[in-house]
């Protein structure tokens, strides 16, 4: 775990302008840097960035944070992966909580990377290898693109490791080498290399394609400390500008597919590590909220895949088509041959996931016998009651066609009631009025800069406790608060920025003034109450009155208390 205080320390070395200017063009607007926010379709620039605060904010979708958390929504990766890339970007040391971890990290980083820059050399020097790359249409640019390289015998590999003075313990934790009865042997022996990245772009493992008649076509790094092929996708870190820009991912079956669909103009394409997803591949799926189509062989491993896949997909949520390529041909074969354009015909027309499902089971049944097809419409059901009401009700049609039975004979969700869940959606007046606060109603500006005031310096949080009152405040008493109230959800904070970042509205310097604008809230407020006794019918107003005007007249002279 990182350190907390190694974490403030690397945010106040960095300027969060030229972070943010990394990915996005900003200019000097005031105070504040401006530019097109990133996290939305913006066409004007809502987005502002403030390097004395070290905070961004759009004010139109209410982003912002600090650099850490830009980098984390731009890059879309986890807040100790965007800590160290920030780090890393300034030459800044971080500090863990457990030095050991850190240690290890960083020796198994560069274990692979050593690797694979050996890999790489080698390969010009071995022409089966690049005969067999060039036959399957790899290019050149393809090879430096993906850093395809060669595992020599197992012998020069640990020979390597030895010189460079790497323990067999450290090469073993990061997947380099195996061990057996014998002794420790390389993991990757005269196998063409594929370098596999996690998804921020670190190295984590090779796969290894076999050009002799080795019964294992493909191998995969070991699963290790820095390896779990359940949950990485190959190519990720290549295709994720590409997917986010799409809001599309294609997943195939391997390396060769990828690659060849790179070439076609597919740079969204990425491949799985086994046979099908995994429950562990979703959060980076729902992280970019992808539409996925499955692109695997036609063989019957593939169509399992699919199946499995399919399934894991639609009952997640996520909106999935599946496509099988016919002939026994597969992607690569399809660029390899020049149809790129019926691929791209393909991939527009994928079956969605849950009709794909749906027909594969009608598929296996003989719908001609009366029983079986009360089976077959069984299984079905047993698949949609995993899914969500709506969802599964909008294949009624499609069932009742495949099946050939009335479409009210049978029901697809388990309750009759298609339930809505209302806890998703908010009123939206109530919503409106906490996301916008002050902005939704005429402005008090004095209020919104005793706000900002203590928003950006705790000693006027203190001032108002000392001297203030909630009653003073009329325009925007719900902002107030959530600012005493200190709590600092994502909701309050896009409201604290929003305030923070309004050049419109200027915070205190000097306690004397802050004072003075407590002071003028309350002789307003004073005034409010002498107004509304006027027009009462209260027996004691008219003392009231004079004892408020008596408190008006103190204002001039004294403290609030």
């Amino acid at each position: 775990m990182i350190k907390e205080e190694s974490i403030e320390r690397l945010l106040s070395i960095v300027d969060i302008v030229e972070v943010v200017e990394r990915y996005v063009p900003l200019k000097r607007s005031g105070r504040n840097s401006v530019g097109i926010c990133p996290f939305h379709d913006d066409r004007n620039p809502s987005m502002s960035v403030n390097s004395q605060m070290g905070i961004f904010h759009c004010f139109s979708c209410k982003a912002g944070g600090n650099a850490i958390k830009f980098i984390m929504e731009y890059e879309k990766i986890s807040y100790p992966e965007a800590i160290e890339k920030l780090a890393a970007s300034v030459g800044f040391t971080l500090e863990y909580e457990n030095n050991h971890f850190g240690e290890t990290k960083k020796e198994s980083k560069k274990i692979l990377e050593l690797l694979n820059g050996y890999y790489q050399n080698l390969l010009y020097s071995n022409q089966e290898a690049l005969n067999y790359l060039y036959s399957r249409g790899i290019t050149d640019e393809l090879i430096r693109k993906f850093g395809i390289g060669w595992a020599p015998a197992s012998q020069n590999t640990i020979r390597l490791l030895e010189n460079e003075e790497i323990e067999p313990s450290e090469a073993l934790n990061v997947g380099a080498i195996k061990q057996n009865e014998r002794g420790f042997y390389a993991s990757f022996t005269e196998r063409i290399t594929f370098p596999i990245c996690n998804h921020t772009g670190h190295l984590v493992g090779f796969g290894g394609r076999t050009i002799s008649n080795h019964p294992a076509k493909y191998v995969n790094s070991p699963q290790c400390s820095v390896f779990d092929k359940s949950r990485i996708f190959y190519a990720f870190d290549l295709a994720k500008k590409s997917a986010y820009d799409k809001k599309e991912l294609i997943i195939t079956e391997g390396y060769m597919d990828v690659i060849m669909l790179h070439k076609a103009g597919f740079t969204n394409a990425v491949a799985v590590l086994g046979t099908a997803l995994t429950e562990l591949h979703l959060p980076l799926i729902k992280r970019g909220n992808f539409k996925v189509i499955l692109s695997f062989d036609g063989d019957s491993a593939g169509i399992n895949a699919a199946i499995k896949s399919a399934k894991l997909l639609s009952t997640n949520g996520i909106d999935s088509g599946v496509v099988i390529i016919q002939d026994g041909l597969d992607p690569a074969d399809m660029v390899f041959r020049g149809e790129i354009k019926k691929l791209k015909e393909i991939y527009a027309n994928s079956v969605e996931s849950g009709e794909f499902l749906i027909r594969n089971i009608v598929k296996n049944y003989d719908i001609s016998r009366p029983i079986v097809k009360n089976q077959a419409l069984n299984e079905i059901i047993a698949y949609t009651t995993t899914l969500n009401p709506i969802v599964a009700g909008s294949y009624q049609d499609l069932v009742a066609n495949l099946l050939k039975i009335p479409i009210n004979s049978f029901r697809l969700t388990k309750n009759s009631q298609q339930n809505t869940n209302f806890s998703e959606f908010k009123n939206e007046k109530t919503q409106n009025s906490v996301q916008n606060g002050a902005f939704s109603r005429q402005k008090d500006i004095n209020e919104l800069q005793i706000l900002k005031s203590m928003i950006l310096n705790k000693d006027y949080l203190q001032l108002f406790y000392d001297y203030g009152e909630n009653d003073d405040f009329k325009a925007h008493k719900d902002l107030l608060g959530i600012v005493l109230s200190g709590d600092e959800n994502d909701e309050n904070k896009a409201i604290f920025r929003n305030l923070a970042l309004d050049e419109n509205i200027l915070e205190f310097s000097e306690d004397d003034k802050f004072i003075m604008a407590l002071k003028i809230l309350r002789e307003n407020r004073y005034r409010d109450e002498i107004e509304i006794l006027k027009h009462s019918d209260d027996s004691d107003k008219l003392s009231k009155i004079m004892k408020l005007e008596n408190l008006i007249r103190a204002l001039k002279s004294k403290k609030l208390r």
